[in-house]
């Protein structure tokens, strides 16, 4: 698909082109190496971060790798070994190339045990290496230009890589989100586009539901919206911004998303000539459009080309679960104790 400006007033209209230049159709793009309907000379680098990742498998036995690399007693003593978190099994398994030239890259795959996970989880860790092999960096890589931790953006790419189900590679609890406030229990998490008609309504009649749901008595769990955008729709990607933003600012977040959801592009707040003279519009605006982009580029590093996606639980036990196919079906789901 073509990516077509924001027709917003000179003031905003930066914001909204950086917005819309970052968002891009998942799908089309994983598939096929360029969004839908565009040819490949003119398709953009889709995001900043994810377009200049790369990465290979590697034998964690491979004589490419420093000899401390493959020592996974070693790898594990560095990792961690303490009484509340310790690592087993440390192997290498991706070769990733470094932001900048002199370094060399590698996600080591290993399982984590803590307090949290009593049971072990699977991690990834990213280390760099000089030329030379002797000497190993860890920590954070940050961009300041882009604002981002540079191995993060590793983590999640090679995870969407690895996963059979870009579903599992998502992380929703590490991404921005809405809440509905709900009675008890642990949040259910719902992922949506609303730059589509199918997932306003799935918005729209989810929250009017669990609101239904709440009025009546019910314990319903609390539910967190999480947008993202695949540049279905510019309008939409503004808007969904507009509705972070203005959940950060003033907590009318969900009130921004619903309105969306009911009448699209028709909203006040989201007309040319009203937003070129609202400065607090464009407040909200640049507060909710960076979460925006953090958010589409997690889905895009996970490779996510279907939504709705639906998630039980929370922090390392979040995972996904299927849709619900009718409104009983929901019903058991924000109701589960």
């Amino acid at each position: 698909m073509r990516f077509k400006r924001l027709i917003l007033s000179a003031s905003i209209i930066g914001l909204c082109a950086h917005l819309s230049a970052h968002a891009v159709d998942f799908g089309g793009l994983l598939k096929n190496g360029k969004p839908k309907g565009q040819d490949a000379a003119a398709a953009p680098a889709p995001l900043d971060a994810p377009s200049v990742l790369r990465s290979e498998p590697i034998d964690s036995k491979s004589k490419d790798l420093p000899d401390w690399l493959k020592d996974s007693k070693r790898l594990q003593d560095m990792l961690g070994a303490d009484a509340n978190y310790r690592v087993e099994n440390p192997k290498v398994i991706r070769r990733v190339e470094a932001p900048f030239p002199g370094l060399e890259g590698y996600v080591v795959e290993a399982t984590s045990f803590s307090d949290a996970t009593p049971e072990g989880k699977k991690e990834l860790y990213v280390f760099y290496t000089d030329k030379s092999k002797r000497y190993l960096m860890v920590g954070m890589m940050i961009d300041m230009q882009k604002n981002r931790d540079v191995n993060v953006d590793v983590e999640r790419f090679v995870r969407g890589e690895l996963a059979d189900n870009p579903a599992k590679a998502l992380r929703p609890q590490d991404m921005h989100a809405i809440v509905v406030p709900g009675g008890a229990g642990s949040a259910v998490s719902f992922v949506v586009d609303l730059g589509k008609q199918a997932g306003r309504d799935s918005m729209l009649n989810l929250v009017r539901f669990h609101q239904t749901l709440r009025r009546d008595g019910a314990a319903v769990r609390p539910l967190r919206l999480v947008l993202v955008s695949a540049g279905h729709d510019e309008f939409a990607t503004a808007a969904m911004a507009i509705a972070y933003g203005a959940e950060t600012i003033n907590g009318t977040g969900l009130v921004k998303a619903m309105e969306f959801a009911e009448k699209a592009r028709d909203v006040a707040w989201l007309q040319p000539k009203s937003m070129g003279k609202d400065s607090e519009v464009k407040r909200i605006l640049g507060t909710g459009v960076f979460k925006m982009e953090d958010n589409s580029t997690q889905a895009l590093l996970a490779r996510l080309d279907t939504l709705p996606l639906v998630y039980d639980g929370e922090k390392e036990r979040m995972i996904n679960v299927p849709l619900p196919a009718n409104q009983a079906d929901w019903k058991r789901l924000l109701t589960k104790k």
